[in-house]
């Protein structure tokens, strides 16, 4: 693919702010932006120094609209690859697209979701990867998000799989030596060698392939609910992970009557976490609705977290609830700071049976609260894995490309050990290193590459 027009957009977010940037990329960008922005000095920006900013005024139709600051990139030195130019310009939201304008009219066009770094790939400027870790970027909402998707991070997923499709390319280019001058004696890799080789590739792709469970539980999200029979403290244990009080909180059994939903972190994992009304029977038609609801969020967890009231016996409810087919289950057996805690063992108990790790809390003083964040993060995350150090796969995309590559080399393994002819091995090989190249972007379809790119806003 090859770009041969010029763009234009806001880079930064709508709304009324102290600076506003437009960027402008393409093979007409100086010369467009040199149509709106005149310098003070008297310099033109067709005569521009790389990478300096220049102070002028912004013509629309021949009359200044405002004064701001340009600064050109020549390619390949800027974030395309492209001539670039990025015009900033006070922030408020009529003169900021006044000046859009003015650029779009100078002969930009106005560019799409996620453009300019869709630009900046095909270019070479970044991989695959590294553009869909700054589409991650942008949209973070947990800490743990934003130090999987920092540059260093981008840099050695890209770096390992880049390594990996390295090492195959070698491997199967003396492979094919073998294979095609079987009787010149210029092959230099034997079977055991080539065996030897394949399972050390193997365990770096099977290594990789692991990392998805931390990444998709950072990036993607674990589907949470908290659950429990009414007035047990699944409202208070909500808002402990909201941090304010976005549910109500009485002594009254059946307050939460609908599901409430919310994005929260607790410790690097992200949670999307619904508080549920209470199980129970109920003639009430509206409390009846919301069990019902609560129900079919049960089904569906992937981590369930039940709640309990250490001062009532456990009963039909409890242990439907702790008998639910969620991966992971915790039950927090609440208020045993209460000196009417007397049914905390037989829920410990009743919770071990039924597979689930019981913790002793008291939601209402945040007790507890910690040793639960422990356990979802040891459930859901490899605590070894360091980001900025550690490749770690982010999407189910890069799964699905790296357990393709994993599965072909495997194969390709249990073809050698099986003493098959290595045309058989040459072609798993092959495979695996189409699906690693696919992962990075090296071998990908336009149809895979919009889609990435058109969840990017307008201006990235």
């Amino acid at each position: 693919m090859i770009y041969t027009d010029t763009i234009a957009a806001v880079s930064t977010p709508h709304g009324v702010g102290g600076v506003a940037l437009i960027r402008i990329s393409g093979g007409e960008a100086i010369r467009c932006a040199a149509k709106v922005f005149y310098p003070s000095s008297g310099i033109s920006l067709c005569d521009a120094l790389p990478s300096h900013a220049y102070y002028g005024n912004i013509l629309k139709d021949g009359a200044v609209i405002d004064d701001g600051i340009a600064t050109v990139f020549r390619a390949p030195h800027s974030f395309t690859g492209e001539d670039t130019v990025e015009i900033s310009c006070h922030g408020g939201v009529l003169i900021t697209y006044e000046v859009l304008a003015a650029v779009l009219a100078a002969g930009a066009r106005q560019a799409e979701a996620g453009e300019f770094t869709r630009r900046a790939f095909v270019n070479g400027k970044m991989t695959l990867a590294e553009a869909e870790a700054t589409g991650v970027l942008l949209h973070a909402k947990t800490r743990a998000q934003l130090e999987l998707s920092s540059p260093d991070a981008r840099a050695v997923l890209s770096g390992e799989v880049g390594s990996v499709c390295c090492e195959l390319t070698e491997l199967l280019a003396r492979v094919a030596v073998r294979i095609d001058y079987p009787e010149e004696d210029l092959a230099d890799i034997d079977e055991e060698e080539l065996l030897s080789e394949c399972r050390a590739l193997l365990a770096r792709v099977e290594s990789l392939v692991s990392t998805y469970k931390t990444g998709r539980a950072v990036f993607a999200g674990i589907d949470t609910v908290i659950c429990g029979r009414p007035n047990a403290g699944k409202s208070t244990l909500y808002n402990l992970f909201t941090g304010e009080d976005a549910a109500i909180v009485t002594d009254i059994p059946g307050t939460t009557r609908d599901t409430l939903t919310a994005d929260v972190s607790a410790g690097r994992v992200l949670l999307k976490l619904s508080d549920t009304a209470g199980i129970r029977d109920t003639e009430d038609k509206v409390e009846s609705i919301g069990v019902s609801r609560a129900r079919a969020k049960i089904a569906s967890a992937e981590l369930l977290i039940s709640v309990h009231d250490a001062a009532v016996s456990p009963n039909g409810e409890d242990v439907e609830i702790l008998s639910s087919s969620a991966p992971v289950k915790i039950a927090l057996i609440n208020k045993t700071d209460l000196g009417s805690a007397s049914f905390a063992d037989e829920y410990a108990a009743l919770a071990r049976e039924r597979g689930a790790f019981p913790v002793m809390c008291a939601l209402s003083e945040g007790k507890g609260f910690d040793e639960l964040v422990k356990i979802i993060n040891d459930s859901f995350t490899d605590g070894a894995l360091r980001p900025g150090t550690d490749a770690i796969l982010s999407s189910a995309r890069q799964h699905a490309e790296a357990a393709e590559a994993k599965e072909s080399l495997a194969s390709a393994v249990n073809a050698l050990s099986c003493g098959m002819p290595v045309d058989i091995a040459e072609a798993e090989l092959e495979a695996s290193l189409s699906a690693l190249s696919r992962l990075d972007g090296r071998e990908v379809a336009d149809e895979v590459i919009s889609e990435i790119f058109s969840k990017f806003c307008v201006g990235k």
